[in-house]
């Protein structure tokens, strides 16, 4: 924890939202202002300047030759930018119109050009968004739309109203101004998707501790069309929840990690002191133990865990799979968040580096009783398997990850402060502890313990591996 800065808002937690979206393909033509070659843009300003010059005098001027002098003037000439009568050479009507559109003095030519665009709408602000990476992530949030109805009308006056929006913002084209929307001929309503948008909780310190809720962390110089998208975000999170903190999560976490320092912390009023057990956790010198704040899953947790599991294998290697078991909370906040598939990943990584032959990692989500089978299965495509405990098999407010023989993160809900629940850990690579925490969650229990809610090919691939040990 020393990258924290607890005069700063302190992350917590994560969650993402999918946005629904409509696409539309609209043909349309554009013009687009180009320079002319800097001989031909010399010459034409020249020309501009003088009116009516001789050949003779041109040439002289820029240093050209007679024939360099007749291949540029023939050039223009071809394209009706100039005039020849007799010796005497100036603007023609169309080279003339060329300044009379460029505020800097610089001749240009606008082309006409088809511009064929693909455009997405989120169908909550009925805002432009980018169409990369686009597609329903099953773990998180989804909101409603607004309307599903979206016009061509309304696509083609957007379109029309927000064209230089759209090349800034959704094309990331550099100059805009350069570009102008000279008419659309079609517009056709293509597929639904979903765009992600995340968000994050922090804890902020102070005299009394508060929770600070922040939505689209994007920059965007629109505030207003997307108070709509806020408002609708804020309403979804509210359906919500993390579990109560109760006395029975803190003596399972007392159970499982042995540290008393947890309860140790706790003031008369009953609420954990966040300084107090920090300043514990702290004086523990132990290399292979670590504490942590909020969800296991933070970009910064992450970090701790792979230094630690990295660190482990090497002293202990494991030969086969790593057999990864997270035994999430109850609630329905859990795993609403990239930061869950971007764990399970890193850790995937870790099998392949470290296991090249077996390849890798067998990934079980194990969920309280509380948590309905289809809350669960919202993770069947980041878990191999997913499994219901049975009631009173752990409290809902504790969370364990378990990667067996290697690494342990057990974690706790506490209050803080009236309304400030906030999750504390520890990680440990400890033998004697993964072996107390192994013993106590059974991972490995049959039915009616646990109930297989899915199970794939990786885990039947361990069963056989299993299988040919014996």
């Amino acid at each position: 924890m020393s990258d924290l800065d607890f005069n700063q808002p302190m992350q917590l937690n994560s969650f993402g939202f999918n946005i629904p979206c409509r696409e539309f393909v609209i043909a349309a033509q554009i013009t687009r202002d180009k320079r002319l070659p800097m001989v031909d843009e010399f010459v034409l300003k020249a020309l501009s300047l003088c009116e009516s010059i001789s050949v003779a005098r041109l040439s002289r001027f820029f240093g050209f030759s007679t024939t360099e002098m007749e291949i540029v003037l023939i050039d223009l000439q071809a394209r009706s930018l100039v005039e020849l009568n007799g010796n005497e050479i100036s603007l023609h009507a169309t080279g003339r119109e060329l300044f009379r559109t460029a505020e800097d003095g610089t001749p240009v030519v606008t082309d006409v050009e088809s511009f064929p665009a693909r455009i997405w709408f989120d169908l909550i602000s009925k805002s432009m968004i980018r169409s990369r990476g686009l597609h329903n992530v099953k773990n998180l949030i989804g909101l409603s739309p607004g309307r599903t109805d979206l016009s061509e009308a309304f696509a083609r006056e957007a379109f029309h109203d927000n064209f230089r929006d759209y090349l800034r913002d959704i094309r990331r084209i550099k100059n805009p101004a350069t570009w102008s929307l000279y008419a659309i001929s079609d517009v056709a309503p293509g597929r639904f998707s979903y765009a992600q948008i995340y968000g994050k909780q922090s804890l902020v310190l102070g005299a009394q501790p508060v929770l600070e809720t922040s939505l689209i962390e994007t920059e965007t110089d629109r505030p207003q069309k997307l108070r709509l998208l806020t408002d609708a975000m804020s309403r979804a999170l509210e359906k919500f929840s993390d579990p109560d903190p109760t006395a029975a999560a803190r003596t399972e976490f007392v159970r499982l990690t042995g540290s008393m320092n947890v309860e140790d912390s706790i003031g008369n009023d009953g609420y954990v002191d966040f300084q107090r057990w920090l300043e514990r956790e702290y004086q523990t010198s132990d290399h292979d133990l670590a504490a942590f704040v909020g969800s296991i899953s933070l970009e910064r947790n992450r970090k701790s865990l792979m230094t630690l599991i990295t660190r482990a294998h090497e002293s202990a290697p494991v030969d086969d799979l790593l057999d990864l078991i997270w035994f999430r909370p109850g609630g329905t906040l859990w795993g609403m968040t990239q930061d869950l598939q971007l764990t399970i990943n890193e850790f995937r990584g870790v099998a392949r580096q470290a296991l090249p032959e077996t390849g890798g990692l067998l990934a079980t989500l194990i969920a309280p009783a509380s948590v309905s089978a289809n809350s669960v299965k919202r993770f069947d495509r980041i878990f191999d398997r997913g499994f219901n405990a049975r009631a009173g098999r752990i409290p809902p407010a504790v969370e364990v990850l378990l990667v067996r023989d290697l690494l342990a993160a057990v974690s706790v809900l506490v209050p803080l402060a009236p309304g400030v629940h906030v999750w504390i850990g520890r990680l440990t690579v400890k033998p004697a502890d993964i072996r107390r925490i192994t013993e106590r969650l059974r991972p490995d229990a049959p039915e009616p313990e646990l109930n297989p809610l899915w199970t794939e090919a990786r885990s039947r691939y361990r069963s056989a591996l299993e299988t040919g040990k014996s």
